[in-house]
Protein backbone atom coordinates (compact mmCIF):
# COMPACT_ATOMS: atom_id res chain seq x y z
CA UNK A 1 0.00 0.00 0.00
CA UNK A 2 1.53 2.95 -0.96
CA UNK A 3 1.31 6.04 2.10
CA UNK A 4 -1.11 8.30 1.83
CA UNK A 5 -1.80 11.40 3.88
CA UNK A 6 -4.68 13.65 5.11
CA UNK A 7 -4.32 17.25 3.13
CA UNK A 8 -6.74 19.95 4.15
CA UNK A 9 -8.26 22.61 1.85
CA UNK A 10 -9.19 25.87 4.76
CA UNK A 11 -10.69 27.63 1.51
CA UNK A 12 -13.46 25.11 1.25
CA UNK A 13 -14.37 24.43 4.70
CA UNK A 14 -17.64 25.59 5.83
CA UNK A 15 -17.38 24.70 9.60
CA UNK A 16 -20.36 22.57 9.63
CA UNK A 17 -17.99 20.01 11.99
CA UNK A 18 -19.51 16.89 9.93
CA UNK A 19 -15.99 15.65 10.33
CA UNK A 20 -15.31 15.52 14.20
CA UNK A 21 -19.19 14.42 14.11
CA UNK A 22 -18.02 11.05 12.22
CA UNK A 23 -14.45 10.84 13.45
CA UNK A 24 -16.13 10.29 16.86
CA UNK A 25 -18.87 8.35 15.73
CA UNK A 26 -16.66 6.17 13.99
CA UNK A 27 -14.05 5.65 17.12
CA UNK A 28 -16.56 5.14 19.73
CA UNK A 29 -19.99 4.51 18.37
CA UNK A 30 -21.52 7.61 19.20
CA UNK A 31 -21.61 11.85 18.22
CA UNK A 32 -19.39 13.01 20.46
CA UNK A 33 -17.14 15.89 18.67
CA UNK A 34 -14.78 16.06 22.43
CA UNK A 35 -13.18 12.51 21.13
CA UNK A 36 -12.74 13.51 17.48
CA UNK A 37 -9.16 13.01 15.67
CA UNK A 38 -9.84 15.95 13.60
CA UNK A 39 -10.71 19.33 14.98
CA UNK A 40 -11.67 22.15 13.46
CA UNK A 41 -9.83 25.97 14.59
CA UNK A 42 -11.11 29.26 13.29
CA UNK A 43 -9.32 31.85 12.20
CA UNK A 44 -10.32 35.16 12.92
CA UNK A 45 -8.11 37.32 11.06
CA UNK A 46 -8.17 35.08 7.27
CA UNK A 47 -12.10 33.60 7.93
CA UNK A 48 -11.03 30.30 7.41
CA UNK A 49 -11.87 27.35 9.08
CA UNK A 50 -9.21 24.80 9.43
CA UNK A 51 -9.31 20.88 10.04
CA UNK A 52 -6.72 20.53 12.07
CA UNK A 53 -5.80 16.06 11.82
CA UNK A 54 -2.66 14.82 12.07
CA UNK A 55 0.33 15.20 9.28
CA UNK A 56 1.80 11.80 10.28
CA UNK A 57 5.45 13.81 10.11
CA UNK A 58 8.15 11.71 8.71
CA UNK A 59 10.49 12.29 11.66
CA UNK A 60 7.60 11.89 13.96
CA UNK A 61 8.29 13.63 17.15
CA UNK A 62 5.03 12.67 18.75
CA UNK A 63 6.84 8.68 18.89
CA UNK A 64 10.23 10.06 19.70
CA UNK A 65 8.86 11.80 22.92
CA UNK A 66 7.11 9.16 24.19
CA UNK A 67 8.94 7.41 27.16
CA UNK A 68 6.66 4.49 27.32
CA UNK A 69 6.48 3.41 24.05
CA UNK A 70 2.89 3.53 23.55
CA UNK A 71 3.11 5.26 19.99
CA UNK A 72 4.27 3.52 16.51
CA UNK A 73 3.61 3.89 13.15
CA UNK A 74 1.20 1.34 11.43
CA UNK A 75 2.92 -0.64 8.97
CA UNK A 76 -0.02 -0.36 6.65
CA UNK A 77 -1.24 3.11 6.66
CA UNK A 78 1.52 4.72 7.64
CA UNK A 79 -0.71 6.60 10.71
CA UNK A 80 0.37 6.94 14.47
CA UNK A 81 -0.86 3.92 16.10
CA UNK A 82 -1.66 4.57 20.34
CA UNK A 83 -1.39 1.32 22.39
CA UNK A 84 -3.84 2.65 25.00
CA UNK A 85 -2.54 -0.46 27.69
CA UNK A 86 1.13 1.44 27.02
CA UNK A 87 -0.19 5.47 27.38
CA UNK A 88 -0.36 6.77 30.90
CA UNK A 89 -1.27 10.23 29.39
CA UNK A 90 1.36 12.36 30.26
CA UNK A 91 0.89 14.58 27.46
CA UNK A 92 4.43 14.62 25.97
CA UNK A 93 3.38 13.77 22.51
CA UNK A 94 1.01 16.15 23.06
CA UNK A 95 3.74 19.09 23.60
CA UNK A 96 6.00 17.78 20.70
CA UNK A 97 3.45 17.96 18.02
CA UNK A 98 4.07 20.68 15.96
CA UNK A 99 0.49 20.63 14.47
CA UNK A 100 -1.53 20.58 17.45
CA UNK A 101 -3.17 17.55 16.28
CA UNK A 102 -3.17 15.25 19.41
CA UNK A 103 -5.82 15.25 22.21
CA UNK A 104 -6.52 13.56 25.71
CA UNK A 105 -9.51 11.00 25.56
CA UNK A 106 -10.72 12.45 29.20
CA UNK A 107 -12.81 9.08 29.84
CA UNK A 108 -10.30 6.31 28.92
CA UNK A 109 -6.76 9.05 29.87
CA UNK A 110 -5.04 8.43 26.68
CA UNK A 111 -3.86 10.33 23.67
CA UNK A 112 -6.13 10.32 20.83
CA UNK A 113 -3.97 10.76 17.24
CA UNK A 114 -5.88 10.35 14.01
CA UNK A 115 -5.65 6.34 12.60
CA UNK A 116 -6.67 7.41 9.05
CA UNK A 117 -9.25 4.73 9.48
CA UNK A 118 -7.25 2.04 8.72
CA UNK A 119 -6.86 3.54 4.85
CA UNK A 120 -10.71 4.73 4.80
CA UNK A 121 -10.75 7.87 6.37
CA UNK A 122 -14.26 8.96 7.19
CA UNK A 123 -14.09 13.06 7.99
CA UNK A 124 -12.97 12.37 3.88
CA UNK A 125 -16.43 10.49 2.85
CA UNK A 126 -18.33 12.30 4.67
CA UNK A 127 -17.30 16.25 4.16
CA UNK A 128 -19.87 17.77 2.11
CA UNK A 129 -17.35 20.52 0.63
CA UNK A 130 -13.95 18.31 -0.34
CA UNK A 131 -12.05 20.21 2.36
CA UNK A 132 -10.59 17.40 3.07
CA UNK A 133 -8.61 14.58 0.84
CA UNK A 134 -6.68 11.14 1.22
CA UNK A 135 -3.99 11.34 -1.55
CA UNK A 136 -0.91 9.72 -1.89
CA UNK A 137 2.48 11.24 -0.05
CA UNK A 138 4.32 11.54 -3.75
CA UNK A 139 0.87 13.69 -5.11
CA UNK A 140 0.71 16.03 -1.98
CA UNK A 141 4.62 16.90 -2.04
CA UNK A 142 4.53 17.97 -5.66
CA UNK A 143 1.38 19.66 -5.47
CA UNK A 144 2.74 21.45 -1.93
CA UNK A 145 5.67 22.48 -4.47
CA UNK A 146 3.30 23.61 -7.20
CA UNK A 147 1.48 25.75 -4.91
CA UNK A 148 4.72 27.43 -3.35
CA UNK A 149 5.51 28.39 -6.55
CA UNK A 150 2.42 29.92 -7.53
CA UNK A 151 2.62 31.80 -4.65
CA UNK A 152 6.02 32.88 -5.13
CA UNK A 153 5.28 34.17 -8.46
CA UNK A 154 2.37 35.86 -7.43
CA UNK A 155 4.22 37.64 -4.94
CA UNK A 156 6.57 38.74 -7.93
CA UNK A 157 3.58 40.05 -9.88
CA UNK A 158 3.53 36.97 -12.81
CA UNK A 159 0.14 36.13 -13.63
CA UNK A 160 -0.53 31.97 -14.24
CA UNK A 161 -1.01 32.99 -17.93
CA UNK A 162 1.81 34.34 -18.68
Amino acid sequence: MKKKVLVTYPERCLGCRICEQWCAYRHHGKVDPVRSRIKLAKSLTDYLNIPVVCQQCPNSPCIASCKFGALSKDPLTGAIAVDEEKCVGCRRCMRSCPHAAIALDKEKRVVIICDLCQGNPQCVAQCPAGAIDYLPLEITDRAIREEAVRKCLCRKGVKDNE
